[in-house]
């Protein structure tokens, strides 16, 4: 119980793109699309940079939680690849918030918000930091094939931030990895003009294995959330908010039925802002917060699973 939630924040590129958009230039359509997935529409970036989003995101939830960057004490960022490899992402919010604490990136892909959230864990109950700001960015669709509608259609773009303190507030967390690198795949590029490389490129695109990922998902997801509630004393019935990753309306139903969860407990934007990986959490995170949803004590329980493969289930109570 090392920290509670201050403040949240999230920041949408203003591009909006319908299924309809997509049906223009892919052999799909509203129905295929929303039936199989639950997307009708997500956000893309155009002539925005994802830092920027990253930096608006990481000043709201500041401004939220009341205090300034010079009183962060550590700054992580889920991502799987940032405007520039180096400075990390978590390094350019830093500068732009004014804060000199240890800061950098962590992938973990889909979960990387979890894995960071449990790190900061481990920094609180060291004793090492006392404030952590926590943002997620991720542009997928500089991932994917736009001429593949299994995948381009799924993702969209965003950004979202979390700041936690010291104090009481998380409950239970639960990480995990099935080794796996092939299921869920994007490479990197290989070699650029070096003359001694001789290794092949790679086709510089998101792949995944639909069917593979739809079993892992459903099985991680509930052993995930069984093992967070176990840790914490509590039932899942106990929870009073869910806040999965956004991947795949088929996937939260079907991991959440043999809980026989009230589906009304479960929290979902997908519809409007399809997967943004590791972000999904955040902004959904941060939409229901702004909206009022939470109360003081009510137990959230975040979960989520992706490329690598990770998956993870954390909950707090929260405290504002």
């Amino acid at each position: 119980m090392s920290f509670y939630i201050a403040g949240t924040g999230s920041a949408l590129p203003e591009k909006v793109v319908s299924n309809d958009d997509l049906a223009q230039f892919l052999d799909t359509s509203d129905e295929w699309i929303f039936t199989r997935t639950g997307i009708h529409r997500r956000h893309v970036l155009t002539h925005e940079r994802l830092d920027e989003l990253a930096i608006r995101s990481a000043q709201i939830a500041l401004q939220d939680a009341g205090i300034g960057g010079e009183e962060v004490d550590l700054i992580l960022c889920a991502t799987m690849r940032g405007d520039t490899f180096t400075p990390s992402l978590a390094c350019t919010v830093g500068e732009a918030v004014g804060s000199h604490a240890p800061s950098f990136d962590v992938n973990a892909a889909c979960v990387g918000v979890l894995y960071c959230m449990e790190i900061a864990d481990s920094f609180f109950v060291a004793g090492k930091a006392k404030t952590a700001l926590i943002v997620s960015a991720e542009a997928m669709s500089k991932l994917v094939d736009w001429t593949d509608r299994s995948t381009c259609v799924l993702f969209g773009d965003g950004a979202g931030a979390m700041v936690v303190r010291a104090g009481e507030g998380r409950l239970a967390g639960e990480l995990s990895t099935r080794p796996d690198s092939h299921v869920i795949r994007m490479p990197n590029i290989e070699g650029l003009n070096s003359p001694y490389n001789r290794i092949e490129q790679e086709k510089l695109a998101m792949y995944m294995d639909g069917g593979e990922v739809y079993k892992f998902a459903v099985n991680a997801m509930g052993s995930n959330i069984a093992e967070a509630c176990a840790q914490a004393g509590l039932t899942p019935a106990d929870i009073d908010w869910y806040l999965p990753h956004q991947a795949n309306v088929r996937i939260i139903d079907a991991s959440l039925r043999k809980f026989k969860i009230d589906k009304s407990k479960v929290l979902l934007n997908i519809a409007e802002c399809g997967n943004m990986s590791a972000t999904s959490v955040m902004v959904l995170l941060d939409e229901y917060a702004k909206k009022g949803t939470f109360h003081k004590g009510d137990k959230l329980l975040f979960v989520a699973f992706g490329g690598g493969l990770t998956s993870g289930a954390v909950i707090v109570t929260w405290q504002k």
